[in-house]
């Protein structure tokens, strides 16, 4: 494990968990705080379940989310609220264990951009996002 990922977890443990993080269970597997950049697995969730045997899609968006947050703290050493989030899916998200990769495209003083893209369990993309996040006034 990289030092910067080291500090996001030390960060994440140090601030009271949101209730959400136990409906998706995640494990830092690298960061780069430099890069503003965070690669994430998530554990299985047959809950989230489709029709089809896929993760439906807002579980997709909510995997997608937690990276785009945490590559923007990395970026930017604040939890800063996403408002607003684009997702493509370009293919099916398998139930078992995904990989996400998150990272800012740009950093400005009011606003960042970022993007992040999921891996279903097969190994094949299944979603692609892109993300703006708004630091509030006096931060």
């Amino acid at each position: 494990m990289s030092s910067d990922a080291a500090y996001l977890r030390a960060a994440l443990a140090s601030q009271p968990a949101p209730v959400c993080f136990a409906l998706i269970p995640f494990e830092i597997i690298d960061a780069d705080r430099s890069e503003g950049f965070v690669r994430v697995e998530f554990a299985p969730q047959p809950a989230f379940g489709n029709h089809f045997g896929d993760i439906a899609g807002g579980f997709v968006v909510a995997m997608l989310d937690l990276p785009l947050s945490l590559a923007v703290f990395l970026k930017t050493d604040q939890f800063i609220p996403t408002v607003e989030i684009k997702t493509s899916f370009v293919g099916s998200a398998r139930i078992g264990p995904c990989i996400t990769d998150g990272r800012v495209l740009r950093a400005g003083r009011a606003i960042v951009f970022a993007e992040a893209r999921l891996w279903s369990a097969d190994g094949t993309l299944a979603a692609h996002a892109t993300a703006t996040s708004l630091r509030r006034s006096g931060e």
